[in-house]
């Protein structure tokens, strides 16, 4: 009997080993199984690791006892398991068991005759489940049987496969494209069960497949040839499983087709249009970037640091001395306009004064109850001046300085301007010279034209300009026709070359505006001063004159269109102010008895008369700003200032008998024709004037027969 070795151990757990001594011999064995377990411990410590799990100690039992039987007899190999190992198989599970223990010489000889059969490679591999390959020698032994058993290891799930999904899983390409088309709900239900046969055939193959080791009734080579077909099945399933292919598809009809191959045309076509696109932008950029390297290859880069260093040099000297030379200039200016305004502040007073001594002179003259003599013979002499001025009258003429007054005038005036030729006579032409100075920018303009824009030259040059222009406008006056005209200056055919080319030619990059803002910054501030300080608006020639310039720098330059300027605005503003001041300063019209009135040679009557004449005459004078002034400040000074307030009450006095008519015709004159164009209504300030036009007309038909050629 084998020695046993009992382990005492707590009543319901009872660990029994058993270890029966093994032959050491040389001959190879061969253990097999048909239904138990083989332990895959090859090693004495394996098996004593075995220990931990109640299923690992019954698996070692059915080891020992496989291990005696095979001992006993090798040449039962692909028989079952004998009836011995099977009792004891079952005692050991049923009772205690005695264990053989073997000795340390007998262990290693075990472990010295288990390494020599690994490396003769002939050894038997366990399973996964712990059960030997039944049926197989080493000869039969292949690495595809390796490769087999690692594939069936891959069919398991893991542990991550095994737990439970808590969100619906993602639908697959497939079902997205058959939801999106509209699928219907029978394509989608015989998907879900292609899936579930495909899962009973999965789970069917592996309920009957063999292990790698086991012989079909087909023999050793045909079961091979199956696990081999059935791995290779497996993995074409696993492929095919990726993508869900469903049975029933949904209906596609032309029109479908059509209409996805139509979307998809034109989104290609608009691709490719915005490609294009892209295209032409880039072959444009190449193309500015060869122009810009063809420049700058051509352009040397010295040569255009010495320009620009000489063009700073140059107009930082240029500004050096027209800040020096300006301070000369505003004095000269300020000389001139101060005598000039002196004479006419002279002129003013000396016409108020004497209509004042005349008023005075009168006034008193009508209230005297009887006259001397002397006043009688005063009175018929002013009564034949009176026959006279009324045979020949007309508006009256413009007053005007005395002969020693005048040469004086022009003395001082020829010694301004002798002064001011004296300005610029330590100064190089290259500074003071409109032409001149102009060369250099426009030099500057046809070399870097670029840079010259960049820096908004066209927008300085009126301010660089203005002393010089300023000073040779010094003789010029706008209020004299014998004057000349500014055009004919050396500055203004300086600068409308530099803008517009020379005679008919033109110039690529031209600064066209820069004439016109030039006249404007300095030309039109002038003509204001001259305005503000020397105008007198009842001098007829002084009115046309200025008028005429104003006109002409509407019409040639395109002064007073569009948006008004600072310079524009400063200009009308002292053109009203001065015509405003003159009707309620200048305007005097008297009233007189009705007796006085009537008799025509009388000094009351005249003097009335001159005065009324003197007011047309201002009036025909502010009938020349029309379009340049505002319309309704125009109206107001014109019809509401004087017509209706002076001239009005004169002419309804019916005291002017035969020179109402020809009042009547000069106020009608003076009326601006744009106010009457396009109107089919008469305007409300012009009311009283229609009405006594309309009165004197019937009155006039009452006195003379129509026939008269008086009457028309």
């Amino acid at each position: 009997e084998e020695p046993t070795f009992k382990l005492k151990k707590s009543s319901d757990k009872a660990v029994l080993f058993q270890v029966r001594r093994k032959e050491a011999s040389p001959a190879k064995t061969t253990p097999s199984t048909t239904g138990g377990s083989v332990p895959p411990s090859g090693s004495p410590r394996q098996d004593y690791d075995s220990q931990a799990s109640p299923h690992a100690l019954h698996h070692n039992d059915d080891d020992n006892d496989d291990d005696g039987d095979d001992d006993d007899g090798d040449s039962d190999e692909g028989d079952a398991r004998s009836p011995s190992a099977s009792s004891a198989s079952d005692s050991s599970r049923s009772a205690t068991k005695p264990v053989v223990i073997p000795n340390a010489e007998e262990i290693k000889a075990a472990r010295r005759q288990r390494r020599t059969t690994r490396a003769q490679k002939e050894f038997i591999s366990l399973g996964r489940d712990g059960q030997s390959s039944a049926g197989s020698t080493p000869d039969h032994y292949s690495r595809d049987d390796e490769d087999d058993r690692a594939d069936d290891d891959d069919d398991e799930p893991d542990d991550h496969e095994r737990r439970i999904e808590f969100a619906p899983r993602l639908k697959s390409i497939r079902e997205r494209i058959a939801e999106k088309l509209g699928e219907s709900d029978g394509s989608l239900s015989g998907t879900d069960g292609e899936e579930q046969e495909l899962w009973e055939e999965t789970q069917i193959g592996k309920g009957v497949k063999r292990r790698p080791g086991e012989q079909s009734p087909s023999g050793s080579e045909s079961s091979s040839y199956s696990c081999c077909s059935s791995s290779s099945r497996r993995r074409q399933k696993k492929r095919s499983t990726g993508v869900r292919i469903p049975k029933t598809l949904p209906p596609v009809s032309v029109s479908m087709v059509k209409k996805r191959i139509t979307g998809t045309l034109d989104s290609l076509k608009e691709v490719h249009r915005a490609r294009q696109a892209e295209l032409r932008r880039m072959e444009g950029d190449v193309e500015s970037a060869k122009t810009s390297m063809e420049t700058l290859e051509e352009s040397s880069s010295d040569s255009q640091l010495k320009f620009y260093r000489a063009m700073i040099l140059y107009v930082h000297n240029l500004v050096e001395c027209l800040r020096e030379k300006v301070v000369d200039i505003n004095s000269l200016e300020l000389e001139l306009h101060a005598l000039l305004s002196d004479q006419l502040e002279a002129l003013f007073a000396q016409r108020q004064q004497r209509t004042k001594e005349q008023a005075d002179r009168l006034q008193q003259l009508s209230y005297e109850q009887s006259g001397s003599s002397a006043n009688g013979a005063e009175t018929q002499g002013e009564a034949d001046t009176g026959v006279k001025a009324e045979e020949d009258f007309d508006i009256p003429e413009d007053t005007h300085l005395s002969a020693e007054e005048e040469e004086q005038l022009q003395k001082k005036t020829a010694d301004i301007m002798l002064r001011s030729q004296a300005v610029f006579s330590d100064v190089q032409d290259e500074f003071c010279n409109v032409k001149k100075i102009l060369s250099h920018f426009e030099e500057w303009r046809g070399s870097y034209s670029d840079s010259y824009h960049r820096a908004y030259i066209s927008l300085c040059l009126p301010k660089l300009l203005s002393p010089i222009i300023r000073l040779q406008l010094l003789p010029w006056n706008p209020l004299k026709d014998d004057s000349g005209d500014f055009e004919n200056l050396p500055w203004f055919t300086a600068v409308e070359t530099f803008c517009h080319g020379h005679g008919h030619e033109e110039l690529e990059h031209t600064d066209r505006q820069t004439l016109s803002n030039v006249i404007e910054k300095t030309v039109l501030p002038k003509v204001t001063a001259y305005v503000e300080l020397v105008w007198d608006p009842m001098s007829l020639h002084q009115s046309v004159s200025l008028s005429d310039v104003c006109h002409r720098l509407k019409e040639d330059y395109s002064i007073f269109e569009g948006e008004q300027t600072k310079p524009v605005k400063a200009f009308i503003e002292a053109v009203i102010s001065r015509l405003r001041s003159c009707v309620d300063e200048e305007v005097f019209i008297p009233l007189y008895p009705k007796k006085f009135l009537e008799d025509r040679s009388s000094p009351q009557c005249r003097f009335r008369d001159q005065q009324f004449w003197t007011a047309i005459k201002l009036l025909g004078n502010m009938g020349k700003w029309d379009l340049l002034l505002p319309e309704s400040a125009l109206k107001e000074l014109m019809l509401d200032k004087l017509l209706n307030r002076y001239l009005m009450i004169t002419l309804c006095s019916q005291t002017l008998c035969n020179n109402a008519v020809h009042a009547c015709r000069k106020i009608a004159d003076s009326l601006p024709l744009s106010w009457l164009k396009g109107e089919s209504a008469c305007l409300p300030q012009l009311q009283n004037f229609r009405n006594h036009l309309v009165q004197k007309v019937h009155t006039i038909c009452k006195q003379q027969p129509p026939e008269d050629p008086n009457t028309r």
